[in-house]
């Protein structure tokens, strides 16, 4: 199964992610917390990839779009989509360091990981 590795973050994504909740559901085979993003309501946001650009536009999606899948997040790619500000380079600083968030594969669990510091 071919996914994305870089797909591109957003202002808009990170406006989206910043008032929402990291709730844990699962974790990966070395035991490290799994999750998404609920809402006030507690409703999950589907974080997927976008066919935009060479790699893809990660978004957020009350409604998991027909023909997408749904990425979990690591703990920590949530911190930092929750709580960066988009750089110049696309790159996303958060606490004093630049990060990407990167598509990858639990198994067969879609999964959206953090890598930095770029």
């Amino acid at each position: 199964m071919t996914i994305p590795q870089k797909p591109v973050a957003s202002a808009l994504l990170l406006a989206t992610a910043a008032p929402l909740t990291f709730r844990a559901t699962s974790r990966d085979r070395s035991g490290s917390t799994l999750g998404v993003l609920v809402d006030a309501s507690g409703a999950p946001q589907h974080l997927v990839i976008e066919s935009a650009g060479a790699e893809g536009t990660w978004t957020l999606a009350g409604a998991l779009p027909i023909g997408r899948a749904s990425y979990l997040l690591y703990e920590s790619a949530a911190n930092v989509l929750r709580g960066g500000n988009l750089s110049d380079d696309g790159s996303i600083s958060y606490q004093g360091a630049l990060y990407t968030i990167e598509s990858s594969l639990d198994g067969s669990t879609r999964t959206a990981k953090v890598s930095g510091s770029v």
